[in-house]
Parts: C-alpha cells; structure tokens; sequence
C-alpha cells in the first residue's frame, strides 16, 4: 500500500480537495505593501512554540485542536502555496492526541512537546515516501527516521507533512518541474528561496510552528531571508546528517526554521548531538542550552562590518535594511568594528567553490545513477541535468586543490574572531526575485552563502527590514565555530529590539 495515501494525503489530494477554497481569505487579495506594516497579534493561533506550550499546560488549547487547525490551514492554501509534497494526516492527529494524553497523565516531553511541524521532503521518516522533490525518487520509501526526525519526535514534536523543495536541493529557486514551484506567501509570483522552499513557506504563512531545513550552499539562510522567517545554519557536524539524501559531503548541514528566534534556540536544544552514525558528526561538541542566554543582550559584544564585502554588490534597499540594524545593535550597547578579512574581500572565487567543491561531490553522489537512468532530464529535472553536467567536468586534482587549500582559508578567516565577536553581513543581495528569474539572478546570493558554508561557520539569519515593495530583507550574522548560542543570543536582542518578525504576509493563515 502507498504509504503516504495509508498516512495522509499526498500533494495532488490536497490540491483536488481544496480548489475550491483557494480564495477564502480575504487577506490574500490584500497588496503587500498595505499589508506589510501590519503586526501580528493572532489571537486564534499562538504566534510561538513558547506560546504554544503555554497553552497547551494552562489547558487552554491542545496540541490535537492545534494540528486541526493547521491541516485545515495547509488544506485552504495549499493551493496558492505549493509548500507540500505529501501530508500526513491521519498520523499528525493520532500522534497529537497521544501527546495530549500524556500531558494529561503528567509526561511533558519539554518545550517541543505537541509541537506541530513539517519536514523538508529529503529527510527520511518511517512509513514515508521521501521523493528528495524528484519524479526519479517518486515512489522512494523510508524505512526508519533520519536521525533529527527521530530526536524531534522524542522532543514531543507532531509532523504534520512533508515540505516541497528544488529538486535533489539542487538550487536556491524554489522551482521544481514534478511537484510544482513553491510559492512565496508575500508575493505568489516570486521565489520562496530554496531548496527548503516549502518549509519555509509554511512557516512565513502560519501553517506550522517550525521544522528542518538543509543548507549546503544556502538552503537555509535563502528562504529565511526572502520569506522573513528565522534560520541557523549550525556549525558542520553539530546536527547529525543521517538519513537526509546528501548534496554535498562536504558542506552539507542540517538546522532549524522558525518565526522567531527563540523558537529556533528551542530546536536547537532538541537537534544538536554527537550522532556515531554520521562520520561526519563532531565528536567535541559543546554541552550547552540555546536559549539560556537568550536574554542577555549584546552590550561589550563587537560586532565586525567586513571592508569590501558587507556592502558590496547589494541592492540599495538591503543596504539601507543592514545599515540600519547597525544603529539597532550600537544603540543596543555593542560596538561595530570595521575589519579586513581578505578571504572574504576577493580571495575566494564563490563561483568556483560551488562548481568545484558542491557540485563535484554532488556528481560523485548521483552522478552515475543519472547517467544510467532512461530519461533522466525528465526524471531528475533541468537544475539537477546541469548540476550533473558542470560537475562531471571538475578534475580530481581540481577538487583536491580546493580541499586541501580548505584549513588555510578557514585558519584566516577565524583570526577575525580575535578581534570580533561575529559579522553582520546581508543574507542576500536582494529581495526574493520572480519565480521566472534567469539562473544569474539566484546565484548572486552566492557570495554571502557558500564562503561560511566552505569554512563551516554558522551564521543565523533573521529579518531586518522590508524593501519599497514590501517584501521581506534579511541579515546575517556569522560566528566562530560552535557559537550557536552566541549568535542565537545577539539575534535575539536584535529581535527584541525590532518588529520585523512580526509582520504578516498577504498569505497567511488564521483560524
């Protein structure tokens, strides 16, 4: 039996069941730029997990009415949205009522406990398809949980789908030719960014209260940004890798989505871990809490501002947006420090870190499969067909001369650390750009993505301010290896400081 139909209902249920409601907020005929000062104040629905769970404890709502509410929810957009490949109803109700009953019987998982959430369709769940977004894995099943699925589970977390994304998490566009482009919820003919396209469209329209992504040359940061949402791309090797189909070995990691920064802190205290059956897991973990110090703002911390690079070749409304949370943070007690690090102001040709790094392991990960598949342009789509062809065309010798100048770059890069607590960059050059865009106008991101994905340092993206057309901006900020907490912490004072988090889109669901 198709085990998405014995759990819920796959993409295209969804769509023949809910045509019909494709209009039914009022909200979505409303322009963004009307809609784009608008704060939330969604009585309804709680507005956080923290919120949430309040709830849930006083007995003022429970985790079922709470998944109820959402699936109805993912049913009426879904149509405009495209954020799901499969729903999982009937286990997201069943699971939900358990947790209330545990609630009820005293077992409390935590802050995650009856928490609803979606998982980006590359990651296993048991009893699931997991399609990796292409027609070639369509029928792909899982026969176990990835390993953060499996930790968010015993976290008390309900999962209620799994999220649309590019294809194989090939490109940052959001487009993908079998199971339809994502859409971003501010504005429907532009990207969500990708590749965890659906989750993060999910999230910016109220359909769930977090979930995972992947982020290899951005996948994280890029939807967090042009959906403005909250995003962690965590150290490489923090959060364990297994059971999600790779794209990179190298660079690939795994972290959470979320409206508000301190829910994703509260991911982080569930994901992160030592996992032995990921070579890549690191051993030297800190043993820290994410939202321990959440609260304790971002006096005497230096914040560095990168000559050459923080500034350059970005649009002037994402200038004025970064410029101005640098008043936020020196008004809020930090010190901004201009520095150099050369890496960053030229050295490093992004272009040819993707092609010859991400895209020569990813044609080492799939590339003989494609070749050997019947019709696989069709099968593993356009994105993936010249991923695999630039890919196959990297020597060994150039891989292995990227690779071993990799401890060098990331030495010099984390010398500014001496002087600096983290760097504030963009997250993007630009706001979300049409689903139509030429392949060039997603790849400007690049420079702000793949250098912290090449020296595996983590970097938090949240809001920071909307552009002329009303649609979301975001910022960066990039810390030393394992300083989650500490980024976490500088986010959310900025956070706390500012609304942007607050504002809905035009597509946005309210029970």
């Amino acid at each position: 039996m198709d085990a998405n139909k014995n759990k819920g209902l796959n993409r295209r249920d969804v769509l023949a069941g809910a045509t019909a409601a494709a209009g039914i907020l009022a909200v979505a005929g409303t322009s963004t730029r009307a809609l784009a000062g608008a704060s939330a104040g969604n009585e309804g629905l709680p507005n956080s997990v923290v919120e949430a769970g309040k709830r849930f404890r006083s007995g003022s709502l429970t985790s079922k009415q709470l998944t109820e509410a959402y699936l109805s929810g993912i049913e009426k957009l879904e149509p405009q949205l495209n954020a799901f490949i499969s729903v999982l109803k009937e286990e997201a109700l069943r699971t939900a009522a358990e947790r209330d009953e545990e609630l009820k019987n005293g077992k409390d998982r935590g802050p995650l406990h009856g928490i609803p959430i979606v998982i980006k369709d590359l990651m296993d769940v048991e009893g699931t398809k997991t399609t990796v977004g292409s027609e070639a894995f369509k029928d792909r099943q899982s026969t176990s949980d990835a390993t953060v699925v499996r930790k968010l589970k015993e976290a008390g977390c309900i999962l209620l789908g799994k999220t649309n994304m590019n294809a194989f998490a090939a490109g940052v566009s959001g487009t993908n030719t079998t199971f339809g482009d994502a859409h971003n919820p501010w504005d429907l003919d532009r990207s969500p960014g990708g590749s965890s396209s659906g989750t993060g469209a999910a999230i910016a329209a109220n359909l769930c209260l977090g979930g995972p992504g992947t982020d290899t040359g951005g996948s994280i940061r890029v939807p967090a940004s042009w959906v403005g949402i909250a995003g962690i791309r965590p150290t490489f090797g923090l959060v364990s890798l297994k059971g999600l189909y790779p794209r990179s070995h190298s660079l690939d990691t795994t972290g959470p989505l979320a409206r508000n920064v301190r829910d994703l802190a509260i991911f982080m205290d569930a994901m992160v871990g030592f996992d032995p059956e990921d070579k890549n897991s690191a051993l030297a973990q800190p043993r820290v809490s994410y939202t321990a110090a959440l609260k304790d703002g971002v006096k005497g911390l230096r914040i560095g501002i990168v000559d050459n690079y923080t500034y350059a070749d970005i649009d002037e409304p994402v200038a004025a947006a970064v410029k101005e949370a640098e008043k936020t943070f020196k008004d809020l007690g930090a010190e901004i420090v201009p520095i150099k690090v050369k890496p960053l102001e030229g050295q490093l040709d992004y272009a040819k870190l993707f092609s010859e790094i991400l895209l020569y392991e990813f044609n080492q990960i799939l590339g003989d499969q494609f070749r050997s598949t019947p019709d696989a342009e069709r099968l593993f789509g356009p994105i993936v067909t010249d991923n695999i062809a630039k890919g196959s065309k990297v020597t060994a010798e150039q891989y292995e001369s990227r690779i071993r100048e990799r401890p060098f770059v990331i030495a010099e890069v984390k010398e500014a650390f001496r002087s600096v607590d983290a760097f504030l960059t963009p997250s993007l050059p630009t706001t979300a750009p049409l689903l139509k865009a030429a392949a060039k106008d997603f790849g400007r991101g690049r420079q702000f993505t793949i250098p912290f994905s090449y020296t595996a340092l983590p970097s938090v993206a949240i809001p920071c301010g909307f552009s002329p057309e009303g649609l979301p901006i975001g910022m960066q900020l990039v810390g030393n290896h394992f300083q989650e907490a500490l980024l976490l912490r500088m986010a959310a004072a900025f956070e706390d400081a500012t609304a942007f988090h607050k504002r809905r889109p035009p597509i946005f669901f309210e029970a």
